[in-house]
């Protein structure tokens, strides 16, 4: 009897009480993981509520500063616009799509959350005429580095042919 007893013990009982150990501490890490997917949805829910407390108007301005796509006819008609307030329009329109401005010989990929877009143009008008388009150029919403400027005489007295070279952002 004590020989089955230990036998029993040996091949039945302790086999299956160390797979019960194991479902023990496999239950206890998915109740771990539950408890983390609880907190992640706690925490989603919190920033869930934050976004839709912003109001659309800020989010639309964000939208407007650095867009999701390129929209370069949006860019060329909102810089037509400010330069038409000083009597001037835009002309010779160039674009050019870069994938990093300075970065072309990088190898490998381009894990940048934003991409560039190039655009020159030239302006004729007065000097304070193009220094109050520059100025609204710089305080315009959507995010604009002038990268280059140039000059040469106009048409007319007072006249000046401005080159303008600018880079914009946008979310990829």
């Amino acid at each position: 009897m004590f020989g089955a007893a230990i036998s029993i013990f040996y091949f039945f009982t302790d086999p299956t009480y160390q797979d019960t150990k194991a479902l023990k501490l496999e239950g206890k890490s998915y109740v771990d993981a539950l408890d983390n997917s609880k907190k992640l949805l706690a925490i989603r829910d919190q920033l869930r509520d934050k976004y839709n407390g912003i109001p659309q108007t800020q989010i639309d301005r964000l939208e407007r500063m650095i867009p999701n796509n390129v929209d370069n006819v949006r860019l060329v008609l909102e810089i037509d616009r400010m330069a038409a307030k000083y009597g001037m329009s835009i002309k010779s329109i160039k674009l050019s799509k870069e994938n990093v401005s300075k970065e072309k010989d990088l190898i490998g990929k381009n894990d940048k959350a934003y991409g560039t877009l190039g655009l020159e143009f030239s302006v004729d008008g007065p000097y304070h005429n193009f220094t109050s388009f520059v100025s609204d150029l710089e305080k315009n919403l959507r995010i604009v580095d002038i990268d280059g400027i140039s000059f040469s005489s106009g048409s007319g007295e007072g006249v000046i042919q401005f080159g303008v070279r600018i880079r914009t952002y946008w979310l990829r």
